[in-house]
């Protein structure tokens, strides 16, 4: 990126906007269709590389207001990879996957936006509204800080597919909560709402209900104006260093197991 015009752009799947050293970014379709199309990973991870190359930017945001993480999105990726018609409404098991190279670069995918956000020098907020499933959910752990509107549900909903979560679930929220709560969650529950979110260190903050977007831009704007960009970059380096290296072992075990 040679200027900051870049950063302001809008396709069928994203729009991109600059606050200040904040920028926002708002999904605009199914992010399960974006996240397998090969023409956008490498441009996406090439825009992420830039980014992190300009002090004049302290965060990025990740602003969901749709339902582009949700169980239809999600229905609609695992027919494909199924060969299957998946009703959110009546999950059932998945037992074969027919498209093995889609489910692969899902894994693939999430797995190297989750490495960007690890090592990007600014601090990544994402925002959540209505329902967020498996896959998503474990990218939204990745980022440093997690904004909630009261509506939000995460739903665990990979284990009703017979399917592990993907998106580093496992490897997340055994961080946050330990390793006998985390199993409890992902093997014996089905949702995690916003304030129990909260109450477990999952989110950080939760909007007002009526001013969802507004409030998390709001709050990730006061966080980016209380230091400096280097105050960011070298805690996030001090605190990730050990953790990336831990998410790459983890991803070595994912990858020598079936597409499941």
């Amino acid at each position: 990126m040679e200027n900051r015009f870049n950063y302001e752009f809008e396709t069928p799947y994203l729009k991109s906007t600059l606050a200040g050293p904040l920028i926002i970014l708002e999904p605009k379709t199914d992010s399960f269709e974006a996240l397998v199309d090969v023409h956008i990973g490498p441009k996406s991870f090439e825009w992420l590389d830039a980014v992190a190359g300009d002090k004049s930017i302290k965060g990025i945001l990740l602003l969901s207001s749709g339902d582009y993480f949700g169980e239809i999105p999600f229905a609609r990726h695992l027919s494909k990879l199924s060969g299957e018609d998946i009703n959110p409404d009546k999950p059932v098991i998945i037992n074969k996957i027919v498209d093995k190279d889609k489910r692969s670069i899902q894994i693939n995918m999430l797995n190297t936006y989750i490495k960007k956000i690890l090592a990007a020098p600014q601090i990544v907020f994402v925002a959540l509204a209505n329902t967020v499933v498996s896959p998503f959910w474990g990218v939204s752990l990745a980022c440093d800080y997690r904004i909630a509107h009261p509506n939000l549900i995460v739903h665990l909903n990979s284990r009703e597919f017979g399917l592990h979560p993907s998106g580093g679930v496992p490897f997340f929220m055994n961080k946050y909560l330990g390793h006998a709560i985390t199993k409890e969650y992902l093997f014996a529950e089905r949702f995690i709402k916003a304030e129990k979110a909260l109450d477990l260190g999952l989110v950080n903050f939760i909007t007002s209900k009526n001013n969802y977007q507004n409030d998390s831009i709001a709050r990730a704007k006061e966080i980016l104006e209380s230091t400096s960009y280097e105050y960011f970059y070298y805690t996030k380096k001090i605190m990730n260093t050990n953790l990336i290296k831990e998410f790459d072992n983890y991803t070595v075990i994912e990858g020598q197991m079936e597409m499941h």
